[in-house]
Parts: structure tokens; C-alpha cells; sequence
């Protein structure tokens, strides 16, 4: 399934927020419970249309990509598909890609995820390995092999 992206825009947000705390609010009522109002705040916050990407399949917007990039490193912030197109090989085409960039650029990809989301297993799957663990979250990163 291939997919184009283009830079996030400030009316994106709404549209982003559902898809987003679709996807993570089961983890989060696990480790801290949810408090939507806070989470809507939150979302506002940290959605920089200035590093996010819309993820575009078949002309829809079906998720976002949130990708700091850093003298050392490339940070995968956040990856939230709708879940029409979750567990299809969306994300780990995204990700593979987001790989091959990052060699070229001789830069290790680094993430964090929510301890009890399962999506850390993809990670381990397309060559992640765990660096720290935390109560919450787990860091992995990704090495270039440059």
C-alpha cells in the first residue's frame, strides 16, 4: 500500500487528534488513566506543523508522522495511522523508509514507546533495539550502520 506525505496545516489538528488519541488511549488509560480535556491540551501543544507529516494514502489522510531531526540523531516522535490501516504493512513501509533516509543521512533513529504498546514488537522486528527502560516507556533506537 503506498502512501505520499505532505506537511501538516494548522486544520489538521482536529482531524490528527482523533486519529492520534484513537491510537494511544488504550495505553495511557492503562498506565495513567485518561482526562480528555488534558489530553486535547496536550495534543494542541505538541502539534508543530512544522515537523509533523500527513501520512496520505489513496488520497485520504489517514495519520501523521511527528519527526524532530537532530545533529546526531533523527527522533520519531510520534507514528499514528488511522486504524483502517493499521496492521496492514503501512507503518513498517513509513518506518523502513524513515531507515534507509536515515543511513544515508549516518544517523541512528530513535523512538519511545508506551510500555504496554504492542507496537514496540514491529520496532524490535524492524531492527530496533531497547537502550533504557522506564516505568512508562521504553527508548529504542535504530543504528544506521554507516
Amino acid at each position: 500500500m503506498r502512501y505520499s506525505l505532505r506537511q501538516a496545516l494548522e486544520s489538521d489538528i482536529e482531524p490528527m487528534m482523533r486519529i492520534g488519541h484513537e491510537g494511544i488511549r488504550p495505553y495511557v488509560e492503562q498506565l495513567w488513566g485518561w482526562d480528555q480535556a488534558d489530553q486535547e491540551r496536550r495534543f494542541r501543544g505538541n502539534f508543530d506543523v512544522a515537523r509533523i507529516k500527513i501520512v496520505i494514502i489513496d488520497g485520504q489522510d489517514v495519520g501523521y508522522l511527528d519527526v524532530e531531526n537532530h545533529d546526531d540523531h533523527v527522533f520519531l516522535s510520534g507514528i499514528y495511522l488511522d486504524r483502517r490501516y493499521r496492521r496492514r504493512g503501512v507503518g513498517a513501509e513509513i518506518i523502513g523508509d524513515m531507515l534507509c533516509s536515515c543511513r544515508s543521512l549516518r544517523k541512528p533513529l530513535r523512538l519511545r514507546v508506551l510500555c504496554p504498546n504492542p507496537a514496540q514488537h514491529l520496532y524490535a522486528r524492524l531492527g530496533f533495539r531497547q537502550v533504557e527502560v522506564t516505568e512508562t516507556h521504553i527508548y529504542m533506537e535504530a543504528v544506521s550502520g554507516a
